[in-house]
């Protein structure tokens, strides 16, 4: 663009020069013509000066075709310049544009790695929860299978306790009147020897059983017809004592 414009400014000196020197060939003629009052010099003068003049006619208008030719690619240069600048503008839009648009995508390809990143690390926290569940469920299991198989124990611990207790209940209960028919012959041995003897009448039931076993067998006698003897009667409430 400097060269074509430099070009330009050449041309257009060089076409004001012929121009001047037209028009100073033109007065020179002018002034001759006034000054020579010969036809023939006059004639002569007039032909040389006409045949020069022509000649800068035409490198004048050869000079204004190359200047209109070099203005009009001037004035498409000067077009393709501003389409280039506009393009120019537009390519720099449309940078700032995917420039923009580019930063954006690395902040959400920055963002999404940080989530893939979150994510992943959240799976593996959940893998080793998982692995710990299982491995407490395993323990529950194992425990619960233990506390069954004490639970069966108990179970028959208690139903052989509950066996153990019903033949204990029935001795007890057994016992209890055996032991109530021992108390009904003691109370009784004793109301027969307060009949043949004295005795207290306020003492405890051990007091009776004493007194009862601290007499001989010769005081005691109990027979419809008279005959029959009371000792083994005394021998065996001596065995229940003892065994109390």
């Amino acid at each position: 663009m400097d060269v074509k414009a430099h070009d330009i400014e050449v041309l257009t000196r060089r076409v004001e020069e012929l121009q001047r020197e037209r028009d100073e060939l033109r007065k020179d003629i002018e002034q001759l013509c006034m000054q020579q009052s010969g036809p023939g010099y006059v004639s002569v003068a007039t032909r040389m000066l006409s045949q020069r003049a022509t000649a800068l006619e035409q490198d004048i208008e050869n000079l204004q075709k190359k200047l209109s030719g070099c203005l009009r690619e001037n004035h498409n240069l000067q077009e393709e310049l501003a389409e280039a600048y506009r393009v120019k503008s537009q390519l720099a839009d449309l940078y700032g544009a995917e420039l923009s648009k580019t930063k954006e995508l690395e902040q959400q390809v920055r963002f999404f790695q940080s989530s893939v990143a979150k994510a992943f690390a959240e799976r593996d926290n959940s893998l080793l929860e998982c692995e710990k569940a299982k491995e407490r469920e395993e323990a529950v299991l194992k425990m619960s299978a233990v506390f069954e198989e004490r639970t069966k124990e108990y179970q028959s611990a208690m139903e052989d306790q509950k066996r153990l207790n019903d033949v204990l209940q029935m001795e007890l209960t057994e016992l209890k009147a055996n032991t109530e028919s021992s108390l009904n012959v003691i109370l009784k041995f004793y109301e027969v020897r307060c009949r043949e003897c004295e005795c207290p009448s306020n003492v405890s039931f051990e007091e009776k059983c004493s007194i009862l076993i601290d007499d001989s067998a010769e005081n005691w006698s109990f027979s419809s017809d008279g005959e029959t003897s009371t000792s083994k009667y005394i021998v065996n409430l001596k065995h229940f004592i003892h065994g109390r």
